[in-house]
């Protein structure tokens, strides 16, 4: 009788474990993470494939799942996704701005685009704005200059980013040293809006067309049929 008590407990003892192990492996719901080299995402009807190593942030952030991971002591997410599924819908894509150096070490094609930070892709819920009028051209003729105290506002005269005008609102840094924070804003021809955030200590307006067509150049690597 007391063989037949302790084998029925053991068995019991068992299965229990059993169980546990099983929820603490399985009970969360978690899928199994498929981790992706070239993140797919679509914005705007237009399919991304961004590499992995660029750390990619987007919005909602439910459209895709991470996982996170330690490289060298620095968090770093991997990207689940498998090469079947669907690219993940979203309403804004942007980079990190440590991303972004490192990718402007690869070449002084990509050197510009360093100092850029934010840079983002958004879909735009408005209209395209009205381009202001009045104001006098900056030196070198590339864009005009309204004041508005203490901001100032820039448009390009010639289209210069993706065939579009654009513009740029630009105002008193918290800097150590004296400068202007200045807020670019283009748009693709799907009708997406481009942000990018530069210093003009840094990125002086004589540069920008420059950088620009660099920035330009990184999202069309990334965007499919964008060119």
């Amino acid at each position: 009788m007391r063989n037949t008590t302790f084998a029925f407990l053991l068995t019991l003892f068992l299965a229990a474990t059993f169980a546990i192990s099983y929820i603490l492996a399985f009970g969360s719901g978690e899928a199994a993470c498929i981790v992706a080299h070239t993140v797919r995402l679509q914005l705007n009807g237009i399919e991304y494939h961004i590499p992995a190593a660029l750390q990619p942030y987007y919005s909602p952030e439910q459209a895709l799942s991470t996982r996170d991971y330690f490289l060298n002591n620095l968090r770093t997410k991997h990207y689940c996704q498998s090469p079947q599924s669907p690219p993940a819908m979203v309403n804004s894509i942007s980079f990190p701005k440590k991303s972004l150096i490192a990718w402007a070490g690869g070449g002084t094609d990509r050197a510009d685009l360093a100092g850029i930070f934010p840079l983002a892709i958004y879909r735009s819920h408005v209209a395209s704005r009205s381009v202001a009028e009045g104001g006098q051209p900056t030196p070198g003729g590339l864009f005009r200059k309204i004041v508005r105290e203490p901001w100032f506002e820039l448009t390009s005269i010639e289209p210069i980013f993706f065939g579009s005008l654009v513009t740029a609102q630009c105002g008193p840094a918290a800097t150590q040293r004296p400068s202007n924070s200045c807020t670019i804003r283009g748009r693709l021809r799907d009708g997406s809006v481009v942000s990018l955030g530069v210093l003009d200590v840094e990125k002086p307006i004589d540069v920008w067309p420059r950088m620009l067509r660099q920035v330009e150049a990184f999202i069309s690597s990334m965007a499919v049929g964008i060119r």
